[in-house]
């Protein structure tokens, strides 16, 4: 305070942010509350207007339009069965080439003419800001972000978790020490596995803390009676707990390589994949559900190897767009305009990570979107609106 007192710059500096609040006060008005009564008087129908619930919808209609109108395409691609390795061709639209192809290598030889390796190197995630983590808890365990809003609200007030309404994925250089002290913790706590040496520099950083540090559990968290939560309680804070063991352990390694071979004149590809080093990818998915990698490893190849290839055609069709899940549709807001923004604008996106959930639930509370399943789809009602 004493630091922030000897740096008291004019209040002129800080104009910009009046003249965006004030932006946004007379598009409550405008858009808000004229339009809302606007739309009502001209439809004679309740219909409620938003700078920020507005722009929401509209994206949710549009995605469900596209997915409404999509027409799927069929397509095919030759697969040559090499030894050990399966590989295949580009997309072919039409059938009678496909075939044709089936039939030219079929029992030919197919030739290895490249073959590219390389080291890739993923690093930790950062710890969860309230956005990142109530996607994550939508992925996980489909909880909608007012669920995983509340259930951090309630963990807040029991001292286990810090502040949630957060847009920082951050800690200041003051709580280096606090977190060194709570990575063993968690560890012995939660039985996750441990981090043998925690790198924290990757997540100090005091120009990207604003009002407030990125979620963590604090002591009590870690040392608390977690059965005596309830479910969405303790599924929160293991998510919590597990991303700053995550976010400090060291990089996921794997070797990718990519092989084509020729075959009629015909490039067919294949891909493999081999772990060098599990890094945060051993403590990562220890809870809820998990993505699963489909890559596989790849014999070693070289140059100039030949095969005899055994071909056939599969058939495989476009894919629509996917209808907006929690998870997908908080992206999307946090996202919505930020190429339109210069990076150090205050606010980008669609509300902020303390509304975001609160938007949502108001429009299912209206009845212009609904819930599906994880899919949120919108209503005659949202759509006539738009």
């Amino acid at each position: 305070i004493r630091s922030a007192l000897d740096k008291m710059k004019p209040l002129s500096a800080y104009d910009t942010l009046f003249h965006a609040g004030y932006a946004r006060a007379k598009a409550d008005w405008l858009v808000g509350m004229n339009g809302s009564r606007l739309f009502s008087c001209r439809y004679h129908d309740k219909l409620n207007l938003g700078r920020v619930q507005t722009p929401t919808l509209a994206m949710i209609v549009k995605r469900d339009d596209e997915v409404h109108h999509f027409v799927k395409q069929k397509y095919f691609t030759v697969d040559l069965k090499c030894g050990e390795i399966k590989i295949s061709s580009a997309r072919i639209d039409e059938e009678s080439k496909a075939d044709a192809l089936v039939s030219a290598c079929d029992g030919n030889t197919v030739t290895v003419t490249s073959v590219k390796k390389e080291i890739k190197t993923v690093q930790p995630p950062k710890l969860y800001d309230l956005t990142t983590l109530q996607r994550e808890a939508n992925k996980k365990f489909g909880y909608t972000a007012q669920q995983t809003l509340d259930y951090m609200q309630s963990l807040y007030e029991k001292k286990l978790v810090t502040y949630p309404r957060t847009d920082s994925q951050h800690l200041s250089d003051d709580m280096e020490q606090t977190a060194y002290a709570l990575i063993p913790a968690i560890s012995e706590h939660f039985g996750f596995g441990s981090v043998a040496e925690p790198n924290l520099r990757a997540i100090i950083n005091n120009h990207k803390v604003t009002g407030h540090h990125a979620i963590i559990p604090t002591e009590s968290g870690v040392k608390c009676d977690i059965t005596a939560l309830a479910t969405g309680e303790q599924n929160i804070l293991k998510l919590v707990a597990l991303r700053l063991l995550c976010a400090s352990a060291s990089a996921y390694q794997y070797g990718a390589v990519k092989v084509t071979l020729s075959c009629e004149n015909t490039d067919f590809t294949a891909s493999g994949k081999t772990v060098l080093e599990s890094g945060w990818k051993a403590l990562d998915g220890k809870i809820g559900e998990s993505e699963k990698s489909d890559e596989k490893s790849l014999p070693d190849l070289e140059n100039g190897m030949n095969f005899i290839a055994k071909a056939s055609k599969s058939e495989h069709f476009t894919s629509p767009p996917k209808a907006f899940t929690e998870d997908t549709l908080l992206s999307a807001m946090e996202h919505a305009g930020a190429e339109d923004f210069d990076e150090n604008a205050e606010k980008k996106g669609l509300g902020t990570p303390a509304t975001r959930a609160n938007t949502i639930e108001n429009l299912v509370k209206h009845g212009y979107i609904q819930r599906d399943g994880k899919k949120i789809i919108s209503t005659d009602k949202g759509r006539n609106l738009i």
